[in-house]
């Protein structure tokens, strides 16, 4: 019989040694944060040094190319790298120091690490050089409280608003570009690769995920059956493309595709993307940005694959889910709010979360909302099984304290990204999903069904 873990707990000897261990790895990750922007700063000044060798020329271009080579294969000899990696770094150096400044600061003073510049650096790169130092402020800000991939998500939605184009605009000319591609890779196997629309491909890798977990799930003891998760999933993804009856229609993303995904997908979508009056872009939780007329179609769609979440335009906080019953309400409000994992950081979708009180159950912790939050299974064994502590404060913002007495907050998703809507916005707003026509419907009047959300 399986014993269950054991409580770990920190005599003050324990909690004394670990508190210095804190002490040396937050100056470590200080002093390595300041090595990598002073090397980002002098490889930026050789780029600057090649232009300025190159001024004057007839030929910048190709002389501003060959000074930059002479520089780069200088440096590459004496700290015995390549000098074509020498030449990407300073050109990437050069655009860091000029193009995001705060970011390179915040690096320089250890506030944040290398990983968070590479993703302000990724996401960047799509917006034009007049847009660059806006998104470099808020870049920096964001990362200063979030971990390099709760960053990106939030920083993927701000590129896609601020960008010039919208992403509706954009994604009309990228699905035209929809495609498979198979690559052999030896020893009798090949990749198939798809290009398609996200949220296509989302649906289609969540579905055979749920098929693989039921085919594992059911295995007979003794049956042989030692496949693992992925193999699983690349049997299973064979059999369907090779015995199924295909379902998108030929015209394209028409709502007979998409309806027929058999997967738990979840769509944020601000109200005034859903009622047509904005373009801004709208997420697909855990993936990234996808663009709102795809959005307004999945709203639309009464199957029960898409999980449809309506957000404020201003605050960007949950107004609504799509469906209101006696107890599954509170989960399905829970997971619409909480989007992901509350453990700072993490990133685990709510749909793969348990819903846990923050104050035990077995202590008398009360089953309402303000004592609940979506926990990954590690993150809700740390809870139980070590000396971290977590409380909920209002308006959904988890309190986490760890054994050595640090106090880190974590705040409900959209807390910190919104905007102020170009649209007007009604004062009040109500949402009620009817599920008759299977539809969101906006009105100014209150729900009828006490389970509804009142306005923000």
């Amino acid at each position: 019989m399986r014993s269950n873990p054991r409580l770990i707990l920190l005599s003050e000897e324990d909690r004394s040694e670990l508190t210095g261990i804190l002490a040396e790895a937050e100056e470590a990750q200080q002093v390595l944060a300041a090595a990598e922007a002073a090397q980002t700063r002098v490889l930026a000044k050789a780029g600057a040094f090649a232009a300025r060798l190159a001024e004057g020329s007839t030929a910048v271009v190709r002389d501003r190319d060959m000074a930059l080579r002479g520089v780069a294969a200088e440096i590459a000899a004496a700290v015995r790298l390549s000098d074509r990696s020498v030449q990407r770094q300073i050109d990437s150096a050069f655009a860091l120091v000029n193009d995001y400044p705060a970011t390179v600061h915040c690096l320089e003073k250890g506030l944040i690490t290398r990983a968070h510049v590479a993703v302000v650096e990724d996401i960047g790169r799509r917006l034009p050089l007049e847009l660059k130092g806006e998104f470099d402020q808020l870049a920096a800000e964001i990362c200063l409280d979030e971990t390099p991939g709760r960053a990106r998500a939030d920083l993927e939605i701000i590129a896609e608003r601020m960008n010039p184009r919208t992403l509706t605009e954009r994604h009309a000319g990228a699905f035209r570009e929809r495609k498979i591609v198979r690559y052999p890779i030896g020893d009798g196997m090949s990749e198939l690769r798809a290009v398609h629309s996200t949220v296509l491909i989302e649906g289609i890798f969540q579905r055979v995920t749920e098929q693989a977990n039921q085919v594992i799930a059911a295995r007979e003891p003794g049956s042989g059956d030692t496949r693992s998760l992925d193999e699983v999933r690349a049997d299973l993804f064979a059999d369907m493309l090779l015995t199924a009856v295909p379902a998108i229609e030929p015209t394209g993303d028409q709502p007979g595709g998409l309806g027929a995904i058999r997967a738990k997908v979840q769509v944020v979508i601000p109200v005034m993307a859903l009622m047509g009056q904005s373009d801004v872009p709208c997420d697909l939780a855990g993936v990234g940005p996808i663009d709102a007329d795809t959005a307004r179609l999945l709203a639309g769609n009464s199957d029960g694959t898409w999980e449809r979440l309506l957000t404020h335009p201003i605050t960007g906080l949950t107004m609504a889910v799509d469906q209101y019953r006696p107890t599954a309400a509170m989960d399905r409000f829970l997971k619409g709010r909480d989007k992901h994992c509350r453990w700072p950081g993490c990133r685990m979708p709510a749909r793969k979360c348990e819903v846990d009180h923050n104050h035990d159950a077995a202590l008398r912790g009360k089953t309402e909302i303000c004592n609940l939050c979506c926990l990954c299974q590690r993150h809700h064994s740390m809870k139980q099984f070590t000396a971290w502590k977590v409380r909920q404060l209002p308006g959904g913002v988890i309190e986490w304290t760890s054994p050595t007495g640090r106090v880190y907050v974590d705040n409900p998703p959209g807390h910190g990204v919104h905007f102020s809507p170009e649209e007007d916005v009604p004062d009040d707003l109500w949402v009620k999903w009817t599920t008759f026509t299977g539809e969101f419907r906006i009105t100014d009047q209150p729900a009828d069904n006490p389970h509804e959300p009142a306005p923000f």
